[in-house]
């Protein structure tokens, strides 16, 4: 009796809390730091708005997008990338539309169309904050969500998708997801009914808003459905009939609506998700399936205990996998990480990479290097693991908000670990759980056998033992924020692209390599269209590096096709060089991964450094040394720009070195002939006689900030002239009055010249003062080049110019093309033997007659030209553009006002099947194919300037 009595005391002792004046203290307060919190969250996170542009390259192209929803609300089109036809948006137009809605409430208070952009990654983060403690507190307690929104304040792994200048999608989804959470729970435990629907309605709509956020929102539905599905198989299992009942009853229909709601968002734009939806519905209508065998195949199962339970639940979901593994095939199993995963024949973009710890380590770190948070976390589930377990196994009880705790944070943690992109997606789980961790510390202080002034103060300590855990990393945070908040767009960059905005037709395309499109065609900046960006044309990336890495006839690529019309050649992109090499087929993987394609030094006379990583060149006389660490090297040979020395070498260094003023590079012997080199640093050099001549004639410089050089290019081009005197041909750069017999060398870059004229053209004073035709039918076939023998009769004049005029593609698509009166992708607009009324509307530089209209079929493809398989490090692959079929919709078209509006009947013969196969049959397994393009091309009488001065 003694024994109970004490045992009594001591659970009254246990069940007294804190006194009732520090609990009213902390109820009030938690909410108020919280808030702090948010708000030092996003004052961390507008460290970064102090920039000029946008840190985050992709951002450019989003807050195009946004200016876009701001006229339109509902756009489908973007003009500026995928030249000459434009693109599809293929983001959920959810991703703008929120920001401008923000807009359009924060310019009531004088907010401008930029400052608002600025803002709203930084708000989403405050509104975060916010929501994970909300999220917290509801599956835990007060603490835990505090802790988790101090944590999520100065947590890395968030900061860089909500800092500004950085508009992803993922960090506006996981806000709307969290808030859903919060709502969902809210709706399963209110018992007032009119709260309870009013709940239910805000998660379908929070839910639905996150699918319209980021193409990365299936996640979000796929957590919903394993949580419904686990807590009815929990439910079930352990005889929760009742509970299980009413869990199907108001989780379920909520969930469908979710989705329903979601699909019907997608013919609009603003989801775009919309196989996703549609794969959660058969996955869901299988959990109906296993739902009702639960429900009531009592009638015929035995159902007498849990384990009869778990074993029929058990084989419906082997059933149900086997037939999903029938339905899908067997990339079933591949489809969270393969998805996301880089490949042998596609891996540049470093965001695909798989994550290494040291990946985790930097993003959930409290000082960068410590992984607090990460372990706190680990902890966190593991406790929070072994809760579940207990109240499931000893009390039988189904705790449905730690099991949504620990699938959320599971989830989190495979998609991080899968690739690098999805560092940021487990900053809410990783900071719930690390807070969890906590909030059971306190909770166990509040649980002790002691008085409530006693557990105070515990608690008090606690906090104070806990506090430098969020300083210190807002400390941090602060820090590296301020360090980020530098300009992308260099200084080089942009004066170059304010130049081409200044000085070019608002038609022109320019295009360096894809990592600078989206600057190119940003409205702060040039505002042109780009060949290539960071989103569109990634078959087109390919035969970028081809050009980039390669040297001679094999390296010439039909830009004219694309209607180029400038290249910008950067030097700094030495450091990307070796995925450029590997995109390009110039090297095998393994030397992609392991040798470096360009290797920069500094200095002059005859000493040079390596400024990264210490090495040195030095030329003794006839010799040059390259030393490496305590090695030295000769490379195969040097060649001395400033003496016009050519020394050779032994070659134990697989590289060539060019020598300038005041710097050096080494280039690895497969690109040491780039025509990168050539156009970037000036190496003059190629493997094959007069194309370096051949190149500058088609790529001529109009503007250089000293690192970047602005080429106009011109698809053909004289790159020689020869003038018969006294029975010899002799070289001229310049034409003299006068008549006489001239040889015109013409270089063909990429495509031939067909049935064209040649005209001389005379200017005195600016004017035109002369024309001749001095050739017509000229042809030349751009592999095997020969000169065009003329007579000119040349006058006096200040100027002069030689034009060819042939046939060429005119015009870029100013809106997306419809096929019988529904938009369709405009580098697709049809298939094979397709059909129908296409109607277009083009913009031009001048207005034009006769245009003629093609559909043109395009494929770009990779063959592997080294390594037994794709996946061998050894392969290297060898990039393809062919244009295969012009097919004639219709002639006689004519422009006014430089515009054309065109509702012409379309067929497409079967072309792409039959080429393909051709090309299976050719190559085997050694082929893959990138893109294959059905675009609209106007073909009209288009002007080449051959050469001028």
């Amino acid at each position: 009796m003694v024994k109970t009595r004490e045992k009594e005391m001591k659970e009254a002792k246990k069940g007294e809390n804190i006194s009732p004046l520090f609990e009213r203290i902390i109820k009030i307060a938690i909410p108020v730091v919280v808030l702090v919190a948010a708000y030092i969250g996003y004052h961390l996170r507008m460290q970064t708005a102090a920039t000029r542009y946008f840190i985050d390259p992709d951002t450019f192209y989003h807050y195009e997008i946004y200016r876009l929803v701001i006229q339109e609300w509902l756009p489908k089109y973007y003009a500026l990338a995928e030249p000459p036809v434009g693109s599809t948006i293929g983001e959920p137009l959810g991703l703008y539309i929120i920001p401008a809605v923000f807009y359009k409430v924060v310019s009531l208070f004088g907010v401008t169309e930029l400052s608002a952009f600025r803002m709203f990654p930084p708000f989403v983060g405050f509104l975060s904050i916010i929501a994970i403690y909300l999220l917290g507190r509801k599956l835990h307690s007060e603490w835990t969500g505090l802790w988790s929104a101090l944590i999520l304040s100065f947590l890395v792994g968030h900061f860089v998708r909500t800092f500004s200048g950085n508009a992803r999608g993922d960090g506006l989804f996981m806000m709307f997801f969290l808030f859903a959470s919060v709502a969902m729970f809210h709706y399963l435990d209110e018992k007032r009914s009119s709260l309870k629907y009013a709940y239910g309605a805000l998660f379908v709509i929070l839910a639905v808003l996150s699918l319209a956020a980021w193409n990365g929102s299936p996640f979000g539905i796929m957590a919903l459905l394993g949580f419904g599905a686990l807590t009815a198989i929990g439910l079930f299992v352990f005889g929760k009939i009742e509970e299980f009942k009413e869990f199907v009853k108001l989780y379920y229909p909520a969930y469908l609506l979710i989705l329903i709601l979601g699909y019907a968002l997608v013919p609009s734009g603003v989801v775009r998700v919309g196989g996703h939806i549609r794969f959660a519905l058969e996955a869901f209508a299988g959990l109906l399936i296993l739902t009702v065998v639960m429900l009531y195949g009592g009638r015929y199962l035995n159902y007498s205990d849990k384990l009869h339970r778990l074993a029929v639940v058990s084989a419906v979901i082997l059933i149900g996998l086997v037939g999903a593994r029938l339905y899908v095939g067997p990339k079933i199993w591949g489809l969270m990480s393969g998805a996301y995963q880089s490949t042998q024949v596609y891996e540049t973009v470093q965001e695909l990479a798989k994550t290494t710890m040291a990946d985790v380590t930097r993003y959930y770190s409290v000082r960068g290097s410590d992984s607090l948070v990460f372990v706190l976390s680990l902890a966190g589930l593991g406790v929070g693991a072994i809760r579940f377990l207990y109240d499931l196994f000893r009390k039988e009880e189904v705790n449905s908000k730690a099991l949504f705790m620990l699938l959320f944070y599971g989830m989190s943690v495979y998609l991080m670990m899968t690739a690098v992109r999805f560092l940021f997606l487990a900053s809410a789980a990783v900071a719930l759980l690390a807070g969890y961790l906590i909030g059971e510390a306190f909770q166990a202080v509040l649980n002790m056998n002691d008085k409530p002034s006693t557990k105070a103060l515990y608690t008090l300590l606690l906090i104070l033992l806990l506090v430098p855990m969020p300083v210190a990393g807002a400390m941090y945070l602060n820090n590296s924020a301020k360090a980020m908040a530098r300009d992308s767009v260099t200084t080089s960059w942009e004066e170059t692209l304010n130049w081409l905005k200044n000085n070019t037709n608002e038609y022109d395309t320019a295009t360096s390599w894809w990592d600078y499109g989206y600057w190119i065609e940003s409205s702060l900046l040039s505002n042109r269209r780009a060949s290539a960006d960071g989103g569109h044309a990634r078959d087109r990336d390919h035969i970028l590096a081809l050009f980039l890495a390669g040297d001679g006839v094999k390296s010439e690529v039909d830009f004219e096709s694309w209607e180029l019309n400038y290249f910008l050649a950067w030097n700094q992109d030495w450091a990307k060089f070796n995925a450029i090499s590997y995109l390009g087929g110039a090297i095998t993987r393994n030397e992609r991964d392991t040798m470096s394609m360009i290797i920069p030094f500094q200095g002059s006379g005859n000493t040079f450094t390596n400024p990264y990583f210490g090495g040195m060149l030095t030329i003794e006389g006839n010799k040059v040394t390259v030393t490496l660490g305590n090695n030295q090297y000769e490379p195969i040979q040097t060649v001395d720009f400033t003496t016009g020395q050519l020394i050779q070498g032994k070659g134990t260094l697989p590289y060539v070195a060019y020598i300038f003023q005041n710097y050096a590079i080494l280039a690895y012997y497969k690109i040491a002939t780039s025509n990168f080199l050539k156009l970037a640093f000036g190496v003059p050099i190629s493997s094959e006689g007069n194309f370096t001549e051949k190149l500058l004639s088609n790529f001529r410089l109009v503007h250089s900030t000293g690192d970047l050089n602005t080429y106009e290019f011109q698809p053909f081009g004289i790159y020689r002239m020869e003038v018969m005197e006294n029975g010899t041909w002799n070289a001229v750069n310049k034409l003299k009055p006068g008549e006489y017999r001239v040889k015109l060398y013409i270089s063909a870059f990429g495509r031939d010249v067909r049935d064209g004229k040649i005209l001389l053209r005379a200017y005195k004073g600016g004017s035109k003062v002369y024309e001749e035709v001095l050739a017509e039918n000229v042809n030349v076939d751009h592999t095997n080049e020969t000169p065009v023998e003329v007579t000119m009769k040349v006058p006096e004049a200040d100027h002069y110019e030689l034009v060819l005029i042939q046939k060429g593609p005119v015009g870029v698509l100013t809106e997306q093309p419809k096929l019988n009166g529904k938009p369709v992708s405009p580098i697709r607009v049809m298939g094979d033997g397709g059909s129908g009324e296409l109607e277009l509307r083009a913009g031009f530089r001048k207005d034009y007659k006769n245009l003629e209209l093609n559909l043109r079929v395009t494929f770009i493809y990779l063959v592997r030209s080294a390594g037994k398989s794709n996946d061998d490090p050894n392969a290297a692959f060898e990039p393809h553009m062919d244009i295969v079929h012009y097919e004639p919709i219709a002639s006689g078209l004519s422009t006014e006002n430089r515009a054309i509006r065109v509702k012409v009947s379309a067929h497409l013969p079967e072309v792409i099947g039959p080429y393909t196969q051709k090309l299976q049959e050719e190559y085997g397994d050694k082929l893959t194919i990138r893109g294959i393009r059905v675009e609209p091309v106007f073909i009209g009488e288009k002007e080449y300037t051959l050469w001028e001065g």
